[in-house]
């Protein structure tokens, strides 16, 4: 339970989460006139990750040490990290910063239908009307979103929504196995290490598929708008939202969070105006939302019958 005294500055560090993370579309889109994909993933990751280390030697550095000793589960995850953020990339390239955040919110519904096989808690959630009644509203709100054509109330499936309903998926892969991995220690320090393998994988794609001559052509207003972008929306942001999960729960934060793609949405409209919704699509968006906070309910209210659930045998 928080105290009144961690309670404020665990809602501030939310609020940064949440805020760090609507900015990274628009980052990433922004970017897209100035580098590849591989390219820009390598600067905003090995800038993250540089802080990262740096923090992590300073306050988990046993954790850290842990983590390094554990090089094949971590490169494994890591492989799947490099996939998921070039179809992130991509998406945000191919479509609108708004449409990649919204369509990515998904991915709650995923954690707990992939987590089925793991954790015995969650096959309580997946049985669960609310989750279910959740769930297809979720996917209900991803059909209207979908409605681009504002005349139209057929989904338009284009290459940029099939990157971000991947990019959903394997984020809920991502959130499984990284719950297995960090049971014995510091999330912050498993990602400093994951960031680190990550940034290294990034190097190798830019290298062989990239340009990262344009890390040295790129002005130094915009390599600085990209270092800050890494360390905002992924150091600061993943930081700030353990520190939060820690003192508020998991379940406040994991609703909460479920406002960034509106405040995405209201800086995306600053610099572009394809980033407008229709009145369908804001249905949708409600619809999506909804769904995905009703999920979060239902997860809530096992884990308060059950709190003290278990891996699975075997897994």
């Amino acid at each position: 339970m928080a105290t009144s005294c961690s309670r404020a500055p665990a809602s501030l560090a939310l609020c940064a989460a949440t805020v760090g993370w609507a900015t990274a579309p628009v980052f990433i889109r922004g970017f897209s006139t100035i580098y590849d994909p591989y390219t820009q993933s390598l600067l905003r990751y090995g800038s993250a990750a540089v802080f990262l280390l740096a923090l992590s030697l300073v306050f988990y550095r046993k954790d850290l040490r842990t983590v390094f000793c554990r090089p094949r589960a971590l490169v494994a995850i890591a492989a799947l990290n490099v996939i998921q953020q070039c179809a992130w990339v991509n998406a945000c390239y191919l479509g609108t910063a708004t449409m990649a955040q919204m369509i990515s919110k998904v991915s709650t519904v995923f954690v707990i239908a992939f987590s089925f096989f793991l954790f015995r808690e969650e096959r309580t959630v997946i049985r669960s009307p609310v989750y279910l009644g959740g769930t297809l509203l979720s996917f209900a709100g991803v059909a209207l979103v979908l409605c681009k054509d504002g005349a139209s109330l057929l989904p338009q499936f284009d290459a940029a929504t099939w990157l971000a309903l991947f990019v959903a998926a394997s984020w809920a892969v991502y959130t499984v196995w990284c719950k297995h991995l960090v049971s014995d220690v510091h999330p912050v320090a498993m990602f400093t290490v994951l960031a680190l393998y990550t940034t290294l994988g990034f190097a190798a794609l830019s290298a062989a598929f990239g340009e990262p001559r344009t890390l040295l052509e790129a002005s130094g207003a915009i390599t600085v708008t990209a270092i800050v972008s890494g360390l905002v929306c992924i150091a600061m942001a993943h930081s700030a939202y353990h520190y939060a999960q820690k003192h508020l729960g998991s379940a406040f934060c994991s609703s909460f969070i479920l406002l960034n793609p509106l405040l995405t949405n209201a800086m995306a409209l600053y610099y572009w105006s394809d980033e407008r919704l229709f009145p369908t699509q804001w249905v949708g968006a409600a619809t999506l939302l909804g769904g995905t906070f009703l999920v979060v309910r239902a997860r809530r209210e096992v884990h308060q019958q059950a709190p003290y659930a278990d891996v699975a045998p075997g897994a």
